[in-house]
């Protein structure tokens, strides 16, 4: 069993005293405690015992009294003890859970309270996910995480059957336990009441702890490389789980924070989730997702079990609170599914067949807009509203407001069989697949600029008639036209998270499938509309000898240089881009002729996101602190996408640039803070 390596004063701690009502709650999900116990739940005190028998039940006396005493430490070290005697006693799990929670000062009211803030339901609340914040520091958040989960690990060691699976919601389930505390001392469904709130929370922040030892510290995998030896540190088995060495659970957090930073856990919107702040390599999103959702699953699961009793039992304030919990975070689990990679599975419901099986999408967006223009050749249609004014120039994209407006026979509606026979149909909550996909629309519908026939009151028709009646979905019967973004297969699989971009309009960055083989993944091919309907050429390059940075240099008649500015000159690479927005290289001229600069005006937020993860030697060598750096900024103002043509001493040599398969090398080859392209 993993020890803690924290005292509770190493830690930023901003709550917890003692939970006080759920006593009755104990009795009506059926009690089986021993006659000491004024409760039974976790959170509640025990009568003390002045016996100092060691024995297993003398180690629990011992335990109860240092409870009361205010002895934490020595009450979980007797609970341990006891543990060690006899594992099948259910007390001693419960008990040094109890310990554990006064120990780190961690109760219901105070936990019930950081939700509440965080729902800013008045707008004074506070933005992010409970329990984290810009000052959360790894024992701050590790005195919070770790009896937590310790607890979840004793709580499901009493419910776990001997023999059998317990299934949960998602498809996971709670594996058996040939070793369980099935004594029955302390009941199911008294184990399960704790269990469910303390599954909630940990759910949020399970994400961090990637070497599961029930901690989120400074040395990642101490429980695979008992030493940290550097063998065992570069063997697949480690680098797995900690694939930035010892620091990998700090990094996760530092990712974590900018992930969650923006989030209202009220009002989600897919503007406030990066998901490349999970990771520069994308399949880690779906382990990161996997260590959020199972929890959520079994909270629920074990909640379910006793709201009738709670409710019985006239708690039904507790089982409202507990319930708007665990609502709170499962909304947040099923919204960042939404990111779930490569899986080949439609997780945003978008494709037109509503058993979700349609094929992946194949696009290209050829006029760099960053959208799936539906048809270039339907120039009437749109030739009065706009659409050579920004944003209105957008509008022949599928899935814009206006193309469904003026296309209406082209989508399903939200009364449609192709939409109600869908299972996410039946949420109607207000972070619900609909209810983004309707507020999208209506931003996008008011954001539009008063030109030709659009004036407020079309806008307003749009907003409240077009946004809540068609849904973003193509009919099934719809083709893509002979001059489209759109390829072939089925709109909606589009690999969104990888571009950043609301490419269908849909209300939310998800589709998950668009990385396969000649297909421009991240968005730096050399695209023009005289190449519709045809793929990219992939791109051809070389690492050669004396220039092995695993990164397309431009001169290799030039030596290399010395790390860390060994990628200073790598077609696209952010590097090579700060280097050439200083005014001897020519800045804001050189970088404009050279690379194709971003929509909008200022540095893109990615980019600049990308330069705060480089290493910090490069930073101090190069003489910039951080991405608020003029330099740094300007540079950003660009893409990695190089338009001048392929230098002849280059190690590029032939194809279009960024198609280059860098899962295959694990190195972000072109700069773009991914390592994605053409997976597989």
């Amino acid at each position: 069993m993993p020890r803690r390596n924290l005292r509770p004063g190493a830690a930023r701690v901003l709550f917890f005293a003692a939970m006080t009502n759920l006593t009755a709650v104990a009795a009506a999900v059926g009690v089986a405690c021993i006659s000491i116990m004024v409760g039974c739940n976790l959170f509640q005190p025990l009568a003390a015992d002045g016996k100092n028998d060691l024995t297993y039940r003398g180690l629990i006396l011992k335990g109860n009294e240092a409870i009361n005493n205010g002895d934490y430490v020595a009450a979980d070290a007797y609970f341990t003890q006891a543990i060690s005697i006899n594992v099948h006693g259910s007390e001693a799990y419960l008990y040094q859970s109890k310990a554990l929670m006064n120990e780190y000062k961690i109760d219901y009211k105070s936990l019930n309270k950081e939700f509440e803030i965080r729902r800013n339901k008045d707008g004074l609340g506070k933005k992010g996910i409970p329990f984290l914040d810009s000052n959360t520091t790894l024992e701050g958040i590790d005195s919070i995480y770790f009896p937590i989960a310790q607890s979840v690990e004793n709580l499901e060691h009493i419910i776990r059957k001997r023999t059998q699976a317990i299934a949960l919601d998602g498809g996971y389930s709670l594996a058996p336990d040939g070793d369980t505390a099935d004594d029955g001392k302390i009941s199911e469904g008294v184990a399960r009441l704790d269990l469910g709130l303390l599954e909630a929370v940990k759910a949020m922040l399970g994400p961090l702890d990637l070497d599961g030892d029930n901690h989120i510290s400074a040395v990642c995998g101490k429980n695979i490389c008992k030493n940290l030896d550097d063998a065992c540190m570069q063997t697949k088995a480690y680098l797995d789980i900690c694939p930035d060495g010892v620091t990998s659970e700090l990094n996760r957090l530092n990712s974590f924070k900018q992930l969650t930073r923006s989030i209202d856990i009220n009002n989600l919107d897919s503007r406030d989730v990066r998901a490349r702040q999970v990771s520069t390599n994308p399949n880690d999103i779906n382990s990161f997702l996997d260590k959020m959702q199972k929890p959520i699953a079994g909270s629920t699961f074990n909640l379910d079990s006793v709201t009738g009793a709670m409710n019985k039992h006239n708690e039904t304030k507790l089982s409202s609170q507990l319930s708007e919990i665990v609502g709170n975070v499962k909304d947040l689990s099923s919204f960042l599914a939404y990111m779930r990679y490569n899986d080949g599975v439609d997780n945003d419901f978008d494709t037109p067949l509503s058993n979700g099986k349609g094929t992946i999408m194949v696009w290209h967006d050829y006029n760099k807009d960053g959208g799936i223009m539906f048809d270039y050749d339907d120039q009437a249609t749109f030739a009065d509203y706009g659409v050579t004014v920004l944003p209105n120039n957008e509008a022949r994209n599928i899935g814009h407001p206006l193309h469904r407006y003026l296309h209406p026979e082209l989508y399903i509606k939200f009364s449609d069989t192709g939409w109600t026979n869908r299972p996410i149909a039946k949420d109607t909550s207000k972070n619900s697949r609909k209810s983004l996909m309707v507020n999208h629309c209506q931003d996008v519908a008011n954001g539009l600029t008063n030109s030709g026939k659009v004036d407020d009151v079309l806008k307003l028709k749009i907003s409240t008639v077009t946004c809540s009646t068609y849904t973003t979905i193509l009919k099934p019967t719809v083709k893509p036209p002979l001059r489209s973004d759109w390829q072939r297969g089925t709109p909606g699989i589009d690999e969104e998270e990888i571009d950043d971009r609301d490419n269908d309009y849909d209300g939310i960055k998800d589709e998950d499938a668009r990385n396969a083989r000649g297909m421009d993944d991240d968005d730096d091919a050399l695209l023009d509309t005289s190449m519709i309907g045809t793929d990219p050429a992939p791109e051809v390059w070389h690492d050669v000898a004396g220039h092995m940075n695993k990164c397309p240099d431009i001169d290799t008649t030039i030596a290399m240089l010395e790390p860390p500015l060994q990628r200073q000159f790598c077609i696209g690479a952010l590097q090579h881009r700060v280097w050439m927005a200083r005014p001897e290289n020519g800045g804001a001229d050189s970088l404009k002729a050279f690379y194709s600069a971003f929509l909008g005006e200022g540095p893109n937020k990615n980019c600049l996101e990308d330069f705060d993860k480089l290493d910090s030697a490069y930073k101090a060598k190069v003489g910039i602190k951080d991405s608020q750096d003029k330099l740094v900024r300007l540079a950003c103002e660009y893409k990695h996408i190089w338009i001048h043509g392929r230098p002849p001493h280059s190690e590029w040599t032939s194809g279009i640039f960024g198609v280059d398969e860098e899962i295959l090398d694990g190195v972000d080859n072109d700069g773009d803070g991914w390592i994605d392209e053409d997976l597989k």
